[in-house]
């Protein structure tokens, strides 16, 4: 069996698949009951039983530190520079991971998008870092699904709407690029939000420059929005994301095989059909695929069956070191 752990703004998604890739169970525990997180590996024991997972994979947070696919126990701080402009602290995320580190299972941790990655296209090395982990994952779950719908090598835009709106262009299998301006909860810092953040603090910037908090909304409103022009502007963020990268699937490769739409806010339809409206903004790019739910975990625990199969690499990312139980 094959594990993926995702640490992601909601909460912590488990998925896990057998031999053939398929989705066997999934669940998400809610990161605001820490003392229920605390018991993530005894559900998924409960669920599953440790003793027969192969393999599992965990994102964290940007994943910056790394630029290879490692086994946890090499990983020093969780696989991150540190935590700046997040605000997470080391809460729920940081709980799983340390379980999961000191616990008689087998893990690889995963990076996250940022410079270090030999992958991306040298335009998009302007920033050091661009996203998490968890990105990765459900791109790698996106490029399985693209591949069984169209047959297609594997050149697609990814598109996410959810506490971010965030896009990744893969060329051939491989991670070329990726791009995002804003979202609900995440946005890069502006002039305003740097002379804030120089009085108070950088430890949650990129919390508030997003639309939410720049609407002066309470942030767990991302939960369940209900305005319909802030839903309208979450779309335009997403097509403008697609659109970003368009130009680079021209230049690296032929075109598109696909546009990949990934994300709860993707799904809505009241009180604003997001996904339908970035639907048919990109459908004349390239066929439209709606991503099933809990992708980014279960695109974790592809990376774990990759991993186990003796793939190099994953999405062009190098499998730096596989865990001493798997014959090191």
């Amino acid at each position: 069996m094959y594990v993926g752990i995702d640490h992601s703004t909601t909460g912590i998604k488990v998925a896990c698949t057998g031999e053939d890739g398929e989705l066997r169970t999934a669940f998400l525990i809610d990161r605001r009951d820490l003392e229920t997180v605390e018991e993530t590996l005894a559900i998924l024991d409960d669920r599953v039983g440790l003793s027969r997972i192969t393999l599992a994979t965990i994102t964290y947070a940007f994943g910056n530190a790394i630029d290879e696919i490692e086994a946890i126990e090499r990983v020093p701080n969780r696989g991150v520079t540190d935590l700046v402009g997040l605000d997470y602290g080391t809460g729920a995320g940081a709980a799983v991971f340390d379980r999961l580190r000191e616990a008689d299972v087998p893990a690889v941790v995963l990076p996250g998008v940022h410079r270090g990655l030999d992958t991306l296209h040298d335009y998009f090395r302007h920033y050091s870092v661009l996203a998490g982990a968890d990105k990765v994952a459900s791109m790698r779950y996106a490029l399985e699904r693209v591949r069984a719908d169209f047959g297609a090598s594997g050149t697609f835009i990814w598109a996410c709407a959810s506490s971010s709106c965030m896009a990744g262009l893969v060329c051939n299998g491989r991670l070329a690029g990726f791009f995002h301006w804003i979202g609900p909860v995440h946005g890069w810092p502006d002039p305003q939000a740097v002379r804030r953040a120089a009085d108070s603090g950088f430890d949650d910037v990129f919390m508030q420059c997003g639309l939410v908090a720049r609407r002066e909304d309470d942030l767990t409103e991302v939960h369940d929005i209900t305005d319909p022009e802030l839903l309208e502007l979450v779309s335009l963020a997403a097509i403008q994301n697609v659109y970003a990268l368009y130009p680079f699937a021209l230049t690296l490769d032929e075109g598109l095989d696909a546009v990949a739409l990934s994300g709860r806010l993707m799904r809505r339809e009241q009180p604003f059909p997001v996904g339908r409206r970035v639907y048919e903004r990109c459908v004349d790019l390239a066929p439209v695929r709606f991503v099933e739910p809990y992708a980014s975990a279960h695109g974790a625990a592809l990376v774990a069956k990759d991993v186990a199969h003796g793939a190099d690499h994953v999405l062009g990312i190098p499998v730096g070191s596989v865990p001493a139980d798997d014959g090191e």
